[in-house]
């Protein structure tokens, strides 16, 4: 007489595969998540350095700063309150309008495009699905993004919270809890 021999894995084997597995995914995902912010960080700093590009390339154009309103003290642009001007001048285009016309605006007077900016700079309304053509985020949807420019030719810039730097212009973000529910790490370019 033969036995049946059943072929299959016990309750307990496969209590313990799962408990695998559920001990590898809890090692994983805060990896991911830390990887997938690290990016976003690394996305929004070379954002960042584009438009200090921009406005080096139009000093160089014009022989003078944009946005620089005084001789004697460093200016600074914040882009949550300032991005249609940001983008008027560096694009030589006015986003406001349906059709992006051409405008000179802000001592671009050639409107020249020193900077072409993509739909993933600008910033994405949680609540309408909608993306903002006139307002500038980074990589977290943060606006809170200011740009500091040397107005007073000393070569050297204060950074709030930072030490000074040589540069003529910078760029940094700070957390701006109005925005969302998460918090935005703040990170600094230093060119």
């Amino acid at each position: 007489m033969k036995h049946a021999t059943n072929k299959g894995f016990t309750l307990i084997e496969l209590l313990m595969v799962i408990a695998i597995i559920g001990i590898l995914a809890g090692i994983l995902i805060p990896t991911v998540g830390a990887v997938k912010k690290q990016a976003n960080i690394a996305a929004s700093k070379s954002q960042l350095s584009n438009y200090v590009t921009a406005i080096t390339m139009f000093k160089g154009e014009y022989g003078y700063y944009p946005f620089s309103t005084s001789s004697t003290t460093d200016d600074s642009i914040n882009l949550s309150t300032d991005s249609v001007d940001f983008i008027k001048t560096l694009s030589g285009r006015d986003p406001s309008t349906a059709t992006n016309t051409k405008v000179a605006f802000g001592g671009n007077r050639k409107m020249i495009a020193f900077h072409s900016f993509s739909e993933s700079e600008f910033y994405y309304d949680i609540s309408t699905s909608t993306v903002s053509t006139t307002q500038l985020a980074d990589r977290f949807n943060n606006t809170n993004i200011t740009i500091m420019i040397d107005s007073d030719g000393d070569g050297r810039l204060t950074v709030p919270g930072q030490s000074q730097i040589k540069a003529g212009v910078t760029a940094y973000a700070e957390d701006n809890p109005s925005t969302s529910d998460e918090e935005e790490p703040d990170y600094y370019l230093h060119n």
